[in-house]
């Protein structure tokens, strides 16, 4: 081992191109706080398929070592993350290894900010503690690079050498230990890594183009480096280079599956990559055995596989996928296609979904969704299945999805996720064009639309559609709320917004399509949050409107969270019934992600539930069928202390409440190093109480993630959550390129859950 033996700051992890032969990564830790609190670290070890290879957990000051052997030549991955650190402050962390080839790559926990990586040296961990000196090697951005460099000590100044060793610059260093160079672009030999050499380490290092991005940067988010010029591999070119790293498959004997595999070209020029199969009992063949792909380009081939007609039921068999590069010849790596021979059923899966890293549906019971997963699905009056598109709408009929545009020949984006229903079933969606917001709607299921718009602003703002949610049923085509920020940021408080929130009650009459003239809600709302749980804001039922909204409150008074207000439009009567309700409130106050949740029951109660960011939500109903402004029961907690966040509702056809959320926990079932992320559900039957949460999921690392979860329900009461994962750190999501999203079903109220097939839906 020849690596330096220097602790460094943040996380992350290793790249290893490695060779055939025993693979050893050893982990060094150290934590830079005083006091009690755990800061555990987890490092793992992958193979070129992501299949975890070895796994250690690190507490105190001590070392581990990771092993493997490697079968086949390609990508190893390392990756390291923390207990109640995601952002690595408090520990030091190293590594040796026996693979002559690697790169580091420091990335930490997300922040809502502008992505930087500072590379921070530590301690040696070199019998010679006095000898400080320390390489940084890196690829230059193209487009010029400035570095920066904090804790410099000594007389020695810092030097940046090109990929030929020549000085390319000296850093002058200040008074207060700072120094730092620009590089203007240059020509120079892509793909060869430039090292900065210090003398006598650093405290921080600042690279453009490395820790630091532009809009535009070839190489953003690859926080990629090392310490040894040598150990430099083309992985920058070569990232992502095939994708999926595995794919999991039922097989029956005999009978061909067909998978596509993307090739990408992250290099600055053309690239030829080539495939070659290895396998035993598993016949493959691609499509394409070579493609020669563009700079910042990627292709798809096809590989079709067969089975062994002598195959028994729960055996499996692999091929390996081996990509090469022309340009690259020393690059290689794989990836893994799996057969397992037992047929595809939609039975129930036992729950939770524990997600492991890189092992989610696919990997655990080999389900690929044969649905379109842009978003989740929404059901019309005769209980079709529909799901939102970027530009247009899937839709199920006859056994098979069919794309729908929505205005050809013009582009017309999604304004959100959300399909909505009028009185006679007429599809109805908001959406964004060059014209500005507009509102579609179609009373021919889908074949043609009309377009209005509206008089908010292109800009600075969020809208809401009335969704189906059980029991509601507009009297003409859906209403929309719009929220219009009025005031800028806050500095002083991030998650505050002011908004103008207007009602809109859209009419189709002879032809003609209008949004009508808004009606104003309120000059306070907090605004819209809608990425995870897609809270209802409306609820008609007849000429009545309800509404429910949070507000924003004066930051220098204590509130116990964003008060949520509910109000009822009369259609006939043009005109609010009364002042605003309060239902309840969500902690903390003035938080954006705190919106509140609104649905009707048979009987025209409303329920309501406050948003909050990391508390019980508060419930609440109506004492009054059919109005806001008869009262409400008092708020009470769904669950004591459940750490809870982003409302979605619905309302089953016996008036059974069904929510479905984020909730932190700390009870150690799962990670018992730190907190995380569950997907909860929770139900409450028409006379009863809120029920003990049930996970539906678990994430696959600890510390901070989302589940992007989207509560529906279809016209027979079935319920269906579309999810994703989305982990806070870099490492992983960088890493784990591709959209897993996917829709679980409960065909009984929430008392079995199972992965959906589109077969489920029924014609």
């Amino acid at each position: 081992m020849e690596n330096d033996l220097r602790l460094i700051g943040g996380l992350g992890g290793l790249y290893l191109l490695a060779e055939p032969g025993e693979l050893s990564v050893s982990v060094y830790k150290r934590d830079r706080h005083e006091g009690n609190r755990a800061t555990d670290l987890r490092a793992i070890l992958l193979g070129p398929d992501r299949m975890v290879l070895d796994e250690v957990i690190i507490q105190g000051n001590d070392q581990a070592t990771l092993t493997t052997q490697v079968e086949s030549r390609g990508v190893y991955v390392v990756n390291v993350t923390a207990a109640y650190d995601r952002y690595g402050d408090n520990v030091w962390w190293g590594f040796s290894t026996t693979s002559s080839k690697y790169l580091v790559e420091t990335s930490r926990g997300h922040k809502d900010a502008r992505h930087v990586e500072p590379i921070t040296l530590g301690p040696s961990l070199a019998e010679d503690e006095s000898d400080l000196s320390y390489d940084i090697c890196f690829l230059p951005s193209e487009r010029g690079f400035t570095i920066e460099l904090e804790g410099l000590s000594g007389d020695e100044p810092p030097s940046l050498f090109d990929s030929q060793m020549r000085l390319q610059g000296t850093l002058d260093v200040a008074a207060e230990g700072t120094a730092t160079l620009t590089v203007p672009p240059t020509d120079h030999e892509p793909g060869e890594p430039w090292c900065l050499h210090l003398p006598d380490g650093a405290s921080q290092i600042l690279i453009d183009g490395v820790t630091q991005w532009e809009q535009g940067d070839r190489l953003d988010n690859l926080s990629l480096w090392s310490p040894n010029r040598a150990s430099f591999f083309p992985l920058h070119d070569l990232r992502w280079a095939l994708t999926p790293y595995a794919h999991v498959f039922h097989a029956e004997s005999d009978t061909a599956y067909e998978v596509d595999f993307r090739l990408h070209n992250n290099g600055s020029d053309t690239d030829t990559l080539r495939l070659t199969v290895e396998s035993d009992a598993l016949q493959v063949s691609l499509s394409e055995e070579s493609i020669t792909v563009a700079p910042g380009e990627a292709a798809s081939i096809t590989a079709r596989a067969i089975r062994s007609v002598n195959a028994t039921v729960g055996e499996t068999a692999v091929a390996r996928l081996i990509v090469t590069s022309a340009r690259h010849p020393e690059f290689e790596t794989w990836s893994r296609l799996e057969a397992r021979s037992e047929p595809v059923t939609s039975t129930p899966v036992e729950l939770p979904l524990v997600y492991r890293p890189y092992e989610h549906e696919n990997a655990q019971f080999g389900y690929t969704p044969d649905y379109p997963n842009d978003n989740q699905m929404y059901f019309g009056p005769d209980n079709t299945a529909w799901i939102r598109a970027n530009d247009g709408l899937h839709r199920y009929t006859s056994h098979q999805w069919d794309l729908i545009d929505t205005i050809p020949g013009k582009r017309v984006r999604a304004s959100g996720s959300k399909i909505a229903f009028g009185n006679k079933g007429e599809v109805c969606l908001l959406a964004a064009s060059t014209d500005g917001p507009a509102y579609l709607y179609s009373a021919d299921a889908g074949k043609t639309f009309s377009e209005a718009f509206t008089d908010a602003p292109k800009s600075r703002t969020q809208a809401d559609i009335e969704q189906f949610a059980g029991h509601n049923l507009p009297a003409g085509p859906a209403p929309f709320v719009v929220a219009t920020q009025t005031g800028g940021p806050d500095p002083a408080n991030f998650w505050r917004r002011v908004n103008d929130l207007n009602l809109y009650l859209p009419e189709f009459d002879a032809g003609s399509l209008t949004v009508g003239e808004p009606i104003p809600v309120s000059q306070q709302a907090i605004g819209i949050s809608s990425h995870s749980g897609i809270p209802s804001a409306i609820a008609s039922a007849g000429d009545r409107v309800h509404v429910i909204w949070g507000e924003a409150t004066d930051p220098d008074v204590d509130m116990p969270g964003v008060p949520a207000f509910v109000a009822t439009w009369d259609r006939s009567e043009n005109r609010w019934l009364g002042a605003p309700s309060l239902v309840g409130y969500g902690p903390p106050a003035n938080d954006v992600h705190n919106t509140p949740s609104l649905v009707i029951d048979s009987e025209g109660y409303l329920h309501t539930l406050t948003g909050t960011h990391g508390s019980p939500f508060a419930y609440a109903r109506s004492l009054a069928p059919h109005t806001a402004h008869e009262g409400f029961t008092e708020p009470v907690l769904v669950e004591e202390g459940l750490r809870s966040t982003y409302v979605g509702l619905v309302c089953g056809p016996d008036d059974t409440l069904h929510l479905v959320f984020r909730a932190w926990k700390d009870d150690g079932l799962y990670h018992p190093h730190s907190h995380y992320a569950n997907l909860g559900y929770k139900r409450k039957t028409k006379d009863g109480e809120w029920e003990p949460m049930q996970r539906l999921a678990v994430a696959p690392f600890s510390e901070y993630s989302i589940w992007y979860h989207r509560l529906t329900i279809d016209r027979r009461g079935r319920l269906f959550v579309s999810f994703d994962i989305w982990s806070t750190f870099w490492f992983y999501r960088t890493d784990h390129v591709g959209q897993r999203r996917k829709t679980i079903m409960s065909p009984d109220g929430g008392d079995t859950w199972q992965l959906l097939q589109s077969s489920d839906l029924g014609d």
